[in-house]
């Protein structure tokens, strides 16, 4: 279940908040019986649109999702309404998609390497894989550890990498290269993957001059153009391809392209491309989800179709769509920009990411970081809550006379050993002795006086 719209577009609208989360909180009691309710936690944890605004607005809304939770029945405390890192956000996908694939299971054949996850947003792309050697990369490696099995991953969380994010730096790079035409005061841009029929008025958030163009600055000026379409699938292909590599140019030469996958990590082409096939286990199996499966799944192909279909499938119903020979079911937004969607998911995977070869797999659908997050989170909790009854009853024994019977000796350490079975349940968490999935937004409750 979903609302719109997302929190970073409700600062200072507390009703706005209220209607955001209301209905989830509302189906979330349909479905928890109510005797359980003060005994279920409830997590609000927000991710990339809110990371993106400014953090005294982050704590704004923070406040005003607490005041909407307490009026609930859950079990609540207020260090679970928090933002999440890109990294905790990758890493819970991560732990998502294996757990949902059985990758965690004491079948799972030993010394096979998990799933490597892609996950694309409209605000960032999220990026975690399993390696066989040290990368010497210390800001985004971590270990984790199920079971008895420990794995090494490396979690990526890349804001410029996001739909929406690509989509304007294309609208940036075309205006660019183009001549911007103004009528009635409003500039105008023709763009190439966009049907001939497509007139709308867009919001870019980086076409204000190079000095805007910091996705770290939160309070740079926002431009307000009239896109046209003027469709031409090579063309479309190649902005696509350069928003893929983040270079600052449309034009993309088999020069700039070809390095990029022969580097050993980062490509030094544009801003922070990723060759994962330098870095990934030798099994290099990836399954793409969010942004990738929703589009992918429009082009009708089985769920490991290689490249090659996709850019022919793409190419071809891009085609019949701009000649008006088919129509896509979506929204007129969505359906819009459906061709740069392809082109740019295609390119992102072949000279983004540099996964042209390896065994990708687009989908579950229903695999979303929020089921990582209920594992982790929740059996974190959960094993506080254990903890924390064993020493009440532990406590609560001390002043009860009738432990020199050695059968109520036996009854109580049986229930010991019971909460302590039920704690050992094999749910992914991270290791101990790992660092961190990520920093955070911490909970409002106490950072607000904290320098960053």
């Amino acid at each position: 279940m979903q609302t719109e719209p997302g929190l970073d577009k409700l600062v200072n609208d507390s009703l706005g908040v209220r209607g955001a989360l209301e209905p989830l909180i509302l189906w979330a009691e349909s479905l928890v019986p109510s005797e359980m309710h003060r005994d279920t936690p409830i997590f609000v944890l927000a991710t990339a649109g809110m990371r993106r605004i400014k953090r005294d607005d982050a704590f704004r809304v923070l406040e005003d999702v607490e005041t909407v939770v307490k009026d609930h029945s859950f079990m609540f405390d207020k260090r679970w309404i928090r933002v999440l890192s890109g990294r905790e956000e990758a890493y819970y996908g991560w732990v998502a998609l294996n757990y949902k694939m059985g990758s965690f299971d004491d079948h799972h054949l030993p010394g096979s390497s998990t799933l490597g996850l892609v996950d694309l947003g409209g605000s960032s792309l999220q990026i975690v894989v399993e390696i066989d050697r040290d990368t010497g990369d210390d800001v985004n490696a971590m270990r984790s550890e199920f079971g008895s099995i420990e794995h090494r991953i490396v979690a990526y969380s890349l804001p410029a990498f996001g739909l929406n994010e690509a989509f304007d730096r294309t609208v940036v790079m075309l205006g660019n290269k183009r001549s911007v035409e103004r009528t009635r005061g409003i500039s105008e841009l023709r763009h190439p993957c966009l049907m001939s029929t497509f007139v709308q008025n867009y919001t870019c958030n980086y076409c204000s001059g190079s000095d805007a163009a910091d996705p770290k600055n939160h309070s740079q000026p926002r431009k307000t153009l009239s896109l046209i379409g003027e469709p031409d699938w090579e063309q479309c292909r190649e902005i696509a391809i350069a928003a893929a590599m983040n270079l600052s140019e449309s034009r993309v030469s088999h020069q700039a392209v070809g390095p990029n996958c022969q580097a050993s990590l980062f490509s030094g082409i544009g801003t922070g491309a990723l060759n994962l096939t330098a870095v990934a286990h030798p099994t290099k199996r990836f399954h793409a989800l969010s942004g990738f499966f929703f589009v992918y799944n429009k082009l009708n192909l089985s769920s490991k179709a290689n490249l090659t279909m996709i850019w022919e499938s793409g190419k071809q119903i891009c085609s019949n769509l701009w000649a008006g020979l088919s129509s896509t079911p979506d929204n007129p937004n969505y359906a819009g920009q459906f061709c740069f969607r392809v082109a740019y998911m295609a390119s992102l995977i072949e000279y983004g990411l540099c996964l042209g070869d390896v065994e990708m797999e687009f989908g579950p659908g229903d695999v979303s970081w929020t089921l990582g997050a209920a594992l982790v989170e929740g059996k974190f909790q959960w094993l506080n809550i254990a903890n924390h009854k064993s020493q009440t009853i532990i406590s609560t024994l001390k002043n009860v006379k009738v432990m020199s019977s050695s059968t109520s000796l036996f009854a109580v350490l049986l229930l010991l050993l019971l909460i302590v079975y039920c704690t050992q349940i094999k749910l992914p968490m991270p290791s101990r002795r790992a660092s961190a999935p990520g920093s955070s937004l911490s909970s409002h409750t106490h950072t607000r006086h904290r320098s960053y």
